[in-house]
């Protein structure tokens, strides 16, 4: 996929965090609290509305009267952060209050992006999915592959940026990147599996994905990125599974927080100790660390400057060779040294390239493809 068409695509309308204030419209659907109550007692009320899915309640605060406008601001948004997918399926929240003394009428407003019942449904349709592709003998890294693999080639990217909800991916088909990271965090939930789901940006647009706990380490798993657009029935990418922060931070920025556990341990690491301690699932990860592009960490894939790219291209036309995929290792000259590697090059009638971004380092690389076609 070409740069220019994911940075295009990769963005997702404001994931349901920003803050407003309202008017009280009695039109709404309201339950008010019957009587003055606490700042843990808001928190809660205001956990049980949203999983409710209500649109409006009202109640009586009691705090400090010096931080009560601070105190209902930060319960409100503890409140909704409390869950991820509470947090990421409401779209818009504010409340207005009348204050006296140290009490305070409040009026909380809310919308969603899923219904209650379509909430419902998700969570149905997920245990039934798990059900059929997750079987006994898994353990965590197969079922997170399992899931990653299902999300990918079942659903994909909407990009009239319409969809933003789990449901819409499993009912219709498509949805943006939060959808993906909502069905996500529900499938691995449902599977066991640690998860949380990150809000940052990705080239400076608006983007989500999730943070999964494997074997006790934490990794970024973008499944956004890793399903093609357009979208390409059966293909499965894996340039952002099991990423860590510094891998991850080539094209991904977020603001530190506790709520985002550091992810350290390189995957490939991972893999192959496991192959030695695990020996029965040895072929999968033999197999996995192969799809996951490890091997372009080796001298054998890589080029590190004009030289060694213009020598195994060289190399590859020799043998005949109907196609070449190599790391490059000099990303921001990429485009310049393919059109002098090629000037030398003789036998070629046609060639192309394309490259993308090589997400297991930690400096610009890129992945070449080169595809050869010869004169007779």
């Amino acid at each position: 996929m070409k740069i220019g068409i994911r940075i295009l695509l990769a963005t997702a309308v404001l994931l349901g965090t920003f803050y407003i204030t309202t008017r009280f419209d009695p039109s709404i659907s309201i339950r008010a609290a019957a009587t003055t109550i606490s700042q843990d007692q808001l928190h809660k009320e205001i956990v049980r509305a949203l999983n409710e899915r209500l649109s409006s309640f009202q109640v009586t605060f009691s705090g400090n009267k010096t931080s009560l406008k601070k105190d209902i601001k930060d319960t409100l948004n503890a409140a909704i952060s409390s869950d991820d997918y509470l947090h990421y399926i409401v779209k818009t929240y504010g409340y207005n209050a009348t204050f006296q003394g140290n009490t305070a009428a409040i009026t909380f407003r809310f919308t969603y992006w899923e219904t209650l019942t379509q909430t419902n449904e998700v969570k149905k349709r997920v245990t039934q999915t798990l059900s059929q592709v997750l079987t006994s003998g898994m353990n965590d890294h197969q079922k997170e592959k399992t899931i990653h693999d299902w999300i990918v080639t079942h659903i994909a990217y909407d990009k009239r940026l319409v969809s933003h909800s789990a449901y819409d991916g499993l009912i219709n088909g498509r949805t943006v990147c939060q959808g993906y990271a909502l069905l996500t965090y529900e499938m691995m939930k449902q599977a066991g599996i640690p998860v949380k789901i990150v809000e940052g940006t990705s080239r400076g647009i608006a983007h989500t994905w999730n943070l999964v706990r494997i074997g006790g380490q934490w990794y970024h798993l973008d499944s956004t990125w890793d399903d093609p657009v357009p979208d390409v029935a059966g293909r499965v990418d894996y340039n952002y599974y099991n990423l860590t922060d510094s891998q991850l931070r080539i094209d991904h920025r977020w603001k530190p927080s506790t709520s985002y556990p550091a992810a350290i341990t390189p995957y490939d690491q991972t893999l192959t100790s496991l192959a030695v301690t695990d020996t029965i699932r040895a072929a999968f990860y033999g197999k996995f660390y192969e799809q996951l592009g490890y091997a372009y960490l080796t001298d054998s894939f890589t080029a590190t400057n004009l030289q060694t790219l213009t020598s195994k291209i060289q190399a590859a036309v020799d043998n005949r060779q109907q196609e070449l995929v190599i790391r490059y290792t000099k990303g921001a000259s990429v485009t310049s040294d393919m059109k002098k590697a090629f000037a030398a090059l003789k036998g070629l009638s046609i060639f192309n390239y394309s490259y993308e971004d090589y997400t297991r380092t930690t400096i610009n690389d890129k992945l070449l493809r080169i595809v050869f076609k010869y004169s007779s």
